[in-house]
């Protein structure tokens, strides 16, 4: 008795620039995912510290400016006067300013746009006795008197180290893999402090504080109401004053 035995043709193997990537990166954790590890802020009191460590009145209006904004650097070194509505005390952050690619108009204290208009016809800018804008297309801070050349960001981000260190708030908590120091604060820590009190200790509405910051995402902003430090070592407080027995001192017997 014989057996047939069948056999199918092997297929030609498929090249290995065809076949589908199977592989998948791993995803990476999304910015200010973990809240104490990434938003570096500067409380009241060391924002204060810091405004009156700085000795040039240029150099802590430009300060106060970036975070009463809450701008980025980026967008901060662009703002030129005839971005600034003296009236509305708002200023203007077009779209290709911006990290995100989108036009917004941020809110000013009155007080500190009226302290831009006195620096601002000291240097010719703009009329002395009134609103008229003589040179519109002058950056608002600029290195000496080119008053059509910006600062960098890296030279704002150099003044800004400068203070924070003679204030004495700046620490070192970590080297990255070239060994070069990761400083707690950055210029752009005033930013996130502008959003933290803001949201936090001021109470303002998330949607008012994202229009005024330009985050494209509410679940940005809406990151910051995480508990910080502060709050938290306060609340703590306030609680053990009401609830703890009072506490004897160490070796005391009745």
């Amino acid at each position: 008795m014989r057996f047939h035995i069948y056999m199918e043709p092997l297929q030609p193997a498929e090249p290995t620039s065809m076949r589908p990537n199977t592989y998948r990166k791993p995803r990476r954790p999304k910015r200010y995912q973990h809240f104490g590890e990434v938003i570096r802020y500067l409380t009241l009191d060391e924002l204060q510290q810091l405004f009156d460590s700085m000795d040039s009145y240029t150099h802590k209006l430009m300060f106060e400016v970036i975070y009463e904004l809450g701008c980025r650097v980026g967008e901060f070194v662009k703002m030129q006067v005839r971005h600034i509505s003296f009236s509305r005390s708002t200023v203007f952050i077009p779209a290709e300013n911006t990290k995100t690619k989108t036009a917004r108009t941020s809110s000013l204290p009155q007080g500190l746009t009226n302290e831009l208009k006195s620096m601002l016809r000291q240097q010719g800018i703009m009329g002395k006795r009134d609103d008229r804008i003589v040179k519109p297309d002058a950056y608002v801070f600029h290195p000496g008197r080119r008053w059509n050349t910006p600062y960098t960001e890296n030279r704002i981000r150099q003044i800004f180290q400068h203070y924070v260190t003679k204030a004495g708030l700046q620490q070192v908590y970590g080297k990255d893999s070239r060994g070069k120091s990761l400083k707690t604060f950055t210029v752009h820590s005033l930013r996130h402090s502008h959003i933290m009190h803001y949201v936090v200790d001021r109470g303002l509405p998330l949607p008012i504080v994202q229009k005024q910051v330009g985050h494209r995402s509410f679940k940005t902003t809406s990151v910051y109401l995480s508990a910080s430090t502060e709050k938290m070592a306060q609340a703590y407080s306030e609680a053990r004053k009401t609830t703890d027995p009072a506490r004897q001192p160490a070796g005391y017997t009745s």
